[in-house]
């Protein structure tokens, strides 16, 4: 994937659940944005295409309530039941990980 690809990518999503760019920076080989409802609840999606890497994190006040990244060359999940774990997994999509954090929103009636 491209960074290029990834903006449209963004936007289609934002579109899809209602939600809105709350910051966004990029260059050729990296992508840091921030999607959400307001400041204070948040998806941060960060790409990097040099290291093959996509982070994605659930904020909630501050605090990352769910997340999927790559350390060490390997994703793992930090679950919402317990953020500070790190559960081996599969890279998932950016949609993927929308859908499944608008859950658990709803589940913790935020939305």
């Amino acid at each position: 994937m491209k960074i290029k690809e990834v903006i449209p990518l963004l936007n289609e999503i934002n579109n899809r659940y209602g939600l809105k760019f709350l910051h966004i920076d990029y260059t050729d080989t990296t992508l840091i944005s921030r999607i959400g409802i307001s400041l204070e609840i948040f998806i941060q999606v960060y790409v990097n295409i040099k290291k093959a890497k996509l982070n994605l994190a659930l904020v909630v006040a501050g605090e990352r309530i769910y997340g999927i990244d790559k350390e060490g060359g390997s994703y793992h999940e930090h679950p919402y039941q317990n953020p500070a774990l790190h559960i081996d997994c599969n890279q998932t999509d950016i949609d993927t990980f929308v859908f499944k954090s608008i859950g658990i929103l709803k589940e913790i009636k935020l939305i």
